[in-house]
């Protein structure tokens, strides 16, 4: 019984170590892309959209972020608030289980006054 336990923890340890390997990083960027986003807005609200469009480059760079691209933002205005949206999706082929895809969606708004919207 004291095998099998062991047996189970250590198929289950292995699972997760994979789950980190494959989808661990694509998840990073996601929360990554999350204080890209914020930067976005809040430079959008204070100075010009033409500055906050420079900034996703900026950060882009930065961050060493490549597959995402200044083409899956978009920013637009929404009842007197400033929207800065942006949507990708990823492909993972980890072996033995076939390919999955990954969406991702983020939205960051800003409201007149400059306060960040939750």
């Amino acid at each position: 019984m004291k095998n099998l336990i062991t047996l189970a923890l250590l198929v289950g340890a292995v699972a997760a170590g994979g789950w980190l390997v494959y989808f661990g990083p694509y998840y990073k960027d996601y929360y990554t892309m999350e204080e890209v986003a914020e930067s976005v807005v809040l430079t959008w609200q204070a100075y010009t959209k033409e500055r906050a469009k420079g900034e996703i480059n900026h950060q882009l760079k930065a961050r060493g972020i490549d597959y995402i691209t200044p083409a899956h933002f978009a920013l637009r205005e929404e009842a007197g608030e400033k929207v800065v949206e942006v949507e990708w999706q990823v492909d993972v082929y980890p072996p033995l289980v076939g390919g999955r895809r990954l969406d991702f969606y983020i939205e960051q708004r800003v409201d007149a006054s400059g306060e960040v919207v939750r």
